[in-house]
């Protein structure tokens, strides 16, 4: 059974091998769900195979790196042409192995668990095969909470516990006609014509915002909490730090890696980027409001 998918305008697919209907995994894949045909005659980014046999739960190859997900952190290891991931839960139990092959194109992934964990492991194992497969068609899965405006996207990065899906709160509070898209895992996509778009996605976090929907980028900002609320527009250096660091990246991983930071490149070069050192207040809000969307 293969179900199509289309996300920040690129094409995948799952194929569930199982006699079993696991469609109900992946629920909140369900406003990018794509007919077959429309899908046929596109490229796929990437493919994953889902069976219970295909990948063991067990570590493999050599260690090359710790990637975290979802407030966890998944051992990852090479293998021949290319990686296997071993996602855990909360509790550390095995949710899925993963196996990624030719520049994450082509992947096998096996569940394990009750329901629930299999689709943690299986959500999971296809965020990160739309990370890095998308890495290579100008498209970065990023850590952000994002509001749109007026026709355009704000993208509010910023490390665990900053306070972006608070701003957020506030902006949807006090800002009239704000909308949210994604609060944890947007995709944005560069075009070789300088467009800049960013994209909902299957993935939000902790708040259920998988909505099929873009626009263009209006801004970045970065969050820093702090006593007052001031607000800097960023040089073309601390927008670059400010945008790579919330991109989802393996740094172990040369030819990804080398394309996210092409792709920000871009990003900056066509964006503003802001930091905004703020309270958890409706002044913050008005204050970053009044500033990016300029």
């Amino acid at each position: 059974m293969k179900i199509y998918f289309k996300v920040a305008d690129a094409y995948f697919n799952v194929d569930i091998t199982e006699p079993v209907d696991d469609r109900n995994l992946i629920g909140t894949c369900a406003p990018f769900h794509v007919k077959a045909p429309e899908a046929e005659g596109q490229p796929q980014m990437f493919s994953i195979t889902v069976g219970r046999t295909l990948v063991t739960p067990d570590a493999e190859g050599e260690e090359v790196g710790q990637f975290d997900c979802g407030g966890m952190t998944h051992g990852v290891y090479r293998i021949e042409n290319g990686y296997k991931f071993l996602l855990r839960n909360m509790d550390n139990e095995i949710a899925c192995a993963l196996n990624a092959y030719d520049s994450f194109s082509r992947c096998e992934v096996s569940l394990f668990g009750d329901e629930n964990n299999r689709s943690y492991g299986l959500s999971n194992a296809m965020m990160i095969a739309f990370a890095y497969a998308g890495a290579m068609h100008g498209i970065v899965l990023m850590h952000a909470s994002v509001i749109m405006f007026e026709g355009r996207g704000y993208l509010f990065l910023g490390k665990s516990g900053t306070g972006k899906s608070t701003h957020t709160g506030l902006w949807l509070k006090y800002i009239k006609d704000c909308e949210l898209l994604n609060d944890d895992n947007p995709a944005v996509r560069y075009f070789p014509d300088g467009r800049v778009i960013v994209y909902g996605s299957p993935w939000s976090g902790k708040t259920p915002c998988y909505k099929n929907k873009q626009v263009p980028v209006g801004a970045y900002v970065r969050l820093e909490q702090y006593p007052e609320n001031i607000i800097a527009r960023e040089n073309v250096l601390g927008s670059f730090a400010s945008i790579l660091s919330s991109c989802s990246t393996m740094m172990w991983d040369k030819p990804s890696y080398d394309a996210i930071c092409d792709t920000v490149s871009g990003i900056v070069e066509h964006t503003k980027t802001y930091h905004l050192r703020c309270l958890p207040d409706e002044a913050a809000a008005r204050l970053s409001n009044a500033t990016i969307t300029q």
